[in-house]
């Protein structure tokens, strides 16, 4: 039986070269003569080419080249070729593609722009200029539109072009573009197709289904769109269309007997319609093929959790671990999927039967130790951790969590000796380095956290945030201004949209007593963190300063807002501020 895929709705749209030269076949010369010997240097190119000597010949030259995988000499090739006939598009459209397949991006793209600008009505020029054109490149809708004008029937630019419209969520263009299409191609199955997806968009699902309908009347073996009719009819009201929805997986299972898809939505749907004489069975069969086809659960996670489909994944791996109680894949994702429902406990269990050999172990285990803090257990998290970094010692991830664990437990000697003793292992590790420098300043050991800072810094003068963590810090304590003025711009260099940078900037300025220039990035600051609670406490202690008292008011009261359980020192600081404004105010 012959299967039709919408592979084929795929292949339209990405960027080719198959049709051009790069991957022609073997060619000789019109007198019958190999190619090889028509080149008369050593690299196989004639380096100074007889005035006799034609841009054919040097055409044919390219693709004896292309066909041997010289993709240099194809070009030098071409390029006289071009000389001999500089007026001749085809040639440049050739070396175009050649520049694309050597990965000279801004070459082709200049050459079609000119191609494009000398003869703009040229549709053979402007579809290699889309092809090289991104997604998002503002000028792509406009020479697709053009082509469209020009070749009312060019199916590839009426896909591209509807593409880019859904893409932007301009779904009233694509559904007005698509229409337009299915009227120029009538029998043309993509077309529908892409129209129903543009219906659903825009929320008409009866008329969607009939897009779809049709598009597998003129194709019936295709199972996208029976997929998106499921979805239709699931979304719609499943009890009611029950009988569509399992017929549709039936078709789909028909077509594609193995497509695993389908039969786990199928034995799904009839779990949670509590059919359970079919559902058993589906999923006892597919548990017991999981050792031979192991791609089965990564087809789960696809379907289910990548689609944050989580009490779906639940059910679905609770059903197939039924047949293989010990397989660590389907483990690790329950626990995964009980991680995002935020069932702890269950989250814990499973995980906790991932096996050491799994990829996704250390994750795991992090996770594991995360779920104990969360639910209030630090001690038995640190505890968790504690016995993985002693079967584990020379692991930098799980010593640098655990440290992290002591810190957020206010245990900052075991944090700072523990990531001290992973910086006799890896002292060049910078990640270790930023945090003992930030515990050390936790610990009010301020000079040893410069010393630090100092030290990460020499090792990476890039590190944004070792060098705004140095800057604030002199501007705090109030010294070295000017030289917290470059380390901080210096961050801003490498993380400009970085609201914390931003407020380093601007409370580095305050700090000088320069206040206009300080409101001016203290205000994009809270901006940017959308107002977070220190930010906004500095930008009103910068109004204050510029004699703007009811700006000030405002940032104090959006600070107070946004702040935290753990920022209780800052709160009340806040409000102390407050107090005085009001005060100002009654005077």
């Amino acid at each position: 039986m012959k299967k039709t895929s919408l592979w084929i709705l795929i292949s339209i749209l990405p960027l080719f070269l198959s049709n051009g030269c790069v991957q022609g076949t073997a060619t000789t010369s019109p007198q019958g003569q190999d190619q090889d010997s028509l080149s008369a240097g050593p690299d196989g190119f004639q380096s100074d080419p007889d005035e006799n000597l034609t841009a054919p010949y040097f055409y044919l030259i390219a693709r004896t080249h292309v066909n041997k995988g010289n993709l240099d000499l194809a070009e030098r090739a071409l390029e006289t070729a071009i000389k001999k006939d500089e007026a001749s598009s085809f040639l440049k459209r050739e070396l175009i593609r050649i520049l694309q397949a050597r990965k000279k991006t801004d070459q082709a793209m200049a050459l079609a722009e000119a191609l494009a600008q000398a003869a703009p009505d040229d549709v053979e020029n402007l579809l290699l200029l889309a092809r090289l054109k991104k997604g998002n490149d503002p000028e792509l809708s406009t020479i697709l539109k053009q082509i469209l004008k020009i070749d009312p029937e060019n199916k590839e630019t009426f896909l591209r072009l509807g593409k880019i419209y859904m893409d932007m969520e301009n779904v009233t263009e694509a559904l007005s573009l698509f229409k337009k299409m299915v009227k120029v191609f009538p029998d043309y199955y993509v077309a529908r197709f892409y129209l129903g997806e543009a219906l659903l968009m825009t929320g008409q699902p009866a008329k969607a289904e009939q897009a779809f309908l049709e598009t597998l009347e003129l194709e019936p073996e295709l199972v996208e769109p029976r997929f998106k009719l499921i979805d239709i009819y699931q979304t719609t009201d499943p009890k009611k269309y029950q009988k569509k929805i399992i017929d549709n997986f039936h078709m789909v299972l028909e077509t594609e007997p193995g497509n695993e898809r389908a039969a786990l939505e199928l034995a799904l749907f009839h779990y949670k319609t509590q059919n359970m004489k079919k559902a058993d069975p589906l999923f006892t069969q597919m548990g017991q093929e999981l050792k031979e086809n192991p791609r089965l659960v990564m087809t789960a996670v696809d379907i289910l959790i990548t689609r944050k489909r989580y009490e779906d994944a639940v059910i679905v791996f609770s059903q197939l671990r039924q047949a293989d109680p010990a397989n660590t894949n389907l483990n690790f994702f329950l626990g995964m999927a009980h991680e995002a429902l935020d069932h702890k406990d269950q989250a814990i269990e499973y995980y906790l039967k991932v096996t050491p050999d799994h990829p996704q172990y250390k994750k795991t285990i992090l996770s594991i130790a995360f779920l104990y803090r969360d639910k209030g257990n630090i001690d038995e998290a640190l505890q968790f951790l504690e016995q993985h970094h002693q079967q584990s010692p020379a692991d930098i991830d799980i010593l640098s969590y655990l440290a992290s664990f002591y810190e957020d437990a206010a245990r900052y000697n075991t944090a700072m000796t523990l990531l001290q003793r992973g910086l006799k292992t890896s002292p060049d590790n910078t990640t270790l380095l930023f945090k003992l420098g930030a515990i050390q300043d936790k610990a009010g050991l301020r000079q040893d956290c410069i010393k630090t800072m100092k030290s990460l810094i020499r090792l990476d003068p890039e590190h944004a945030s070792a060098l705004n963590y140095l800057g604030y810090t002199y501007a705090e304590m109030g010294i070295l201004l000017d030289e917290a003025l470059d380390l901080v711009k210096r961050a801003m260099k490498i993380r400009p949209d970085d609201g914390y940078i931003t407020d380093s900037l601007g409370w580095v300025y305050y700090q000088k007593k320069e206040y206009e220039q300080a409101v001016v990035y203290l205000e994009k600051a809270a901006r940017i963190s959308n107002f977070e609670t220190i930010i906004a406490a500095h930008l009103g202690d910068a109004y204050e300063k510029t004699g703007k008292l009811k700006k000030a008011m405002t940032a104090y009261q959006q600070a107070l807002a946004n702040a935290k359980k753990d920022q209780q020192e800052q709160v009340k600081a806040i409000k102390e501020k407050i107090k005085r404004l009001e005060k100002r105010a009654d005077e």
